[in-house]
């Protein structure tokens, strides 16, 4: 299994949103990650010789923009990438937009990664992510558009970079080469967890993205919440009690990477996939599931898991 390449930091569960598909149900209340403690979980970071990136998300991380530029010179001072993840509710202008962003990018900052879509933009007017999108490029920050999309929406991927920036914006797809482009854009399927499960299936996305197949993100693309726990992937099976490793406050990153490691939870996922054991379950997963993530989720939740796994 290969290390870690990207740890995201969950600065604070608090969102300025409440997006109806959120899988981790965050609102105006939560706990924030402070100076120190995040600094230390950089260095920890930046200590293991496979990680590449710092991602600072939430919540909303911009919430806290002090923190945020403190901690991206930090990161970048470490040798680290560093990405920005954000709803673009504070740019609400030009202006404010390039304000904030310039200080970002002088402090070393790499990408700002922008969610839009339905969801968002029940709340965000889709010009703050165009304001985004534009300052950043004169800026020269990298970009990426995350999209979580639904059966029926209005707002997909296409419409997103046609009002963009059609010729600026290459579409990620699994395999494909990114290299070369400041811009590009990513479009799956809303995950019916947390928020999520309350909408009805007939806006599920289902059969545009693979269910089959090994996750490349698992113990990958790991995060940290702000009460130091480690997350053993990015999505929605980080919520379940098998997907969180542990402190990393005494016990550190990579102590519990390796432990994780050693699993064979984590081994089939990364090796085989969540398919691997949902037919072991029992569990019909070539139809149904919006993603590898949802069914992931999923068979981590079944309580016959732990027999499967003997």
């Amino acid at each position: 299994m290969n290390g870690p390449f990207r740890v995201g930091l969950l600065l604070t569960e608090r969102c300025d949103i409440a997006c109806a598909h959120c899988w981790l149900g965050l609102g105006s209340n939560g706990v924030d990650m402070s100076l120190d403690e995040a600094r230390g979980y950089i260095d920890q970071a930046s200590s293991i010789p496979t990680v590449e990136w710092i991602s600072f998300t939430g919540g909303e991380p911009f919430l806290l923009p002090g923190l945020l530029n403190e901690l991206v010179g930090y990161a970048s001072a470490k040798g680290l990438r560093t990405e920005c993840v954000t709803n673009c509710s504070w740019a609400e202008t030009p202006e404010k937009t390039k304000e904030t962003l310039k200080t970002l990018k002088e402090s070393g900052l790499d990408v700002v990664n922008i969610s839009a879509d339905d969801f968002h933009q029940e709340f965000v007017p889709f010009e703050n992510a165009r304001n985004c999108f534009e300052v950043a490029k004169s800026l020269g920050l990298k970009t990426v558009i995350m999209s979580a999309a639904q059966a029926g929406g209005t707002l997909r991927l296409a419409k997103i970079i046609n009002r963009l920036g059609p010729d600026e914006i290459g579409t990620l797809g699994e395999g494909e080469p990114t290299e070369g482009l400041s811009a590009i854009a990513v479009e799956t399927g809303f995950l019916p967890v947390g928020r999520g499960a309350q909408l009805p299936r007939d806006r599920w996305l289902i059969g545009e993205s693979k269910t089959e197949g090994p996750c490349r993100l698992v113990l990958r693309d790991i995060g940290i919440d702000p009460e130091g726990e480690l997350l053993a992937c990015c999505s929605a099976a980080s919520l379940l009690a098998r997907g969180r490793l542990g402190s990393v406050v005494e016990t550190g990153i990579q102590q519990r990477l390796d432990d994780a490691g050693e699993q064979s939870l984590f081994k089939i996922l990364s090796e085989q996939g969540p398919s691997s054991l949902a037919d072991s379950l029992g569990i019909s997963w070539r139809e149904g599931f919006v993603s590898r993530c949802h069914l992931c989720h999923e068979v981590l939740k079944d309580p016959r898991l732990d027999e499967a796994l003997v």
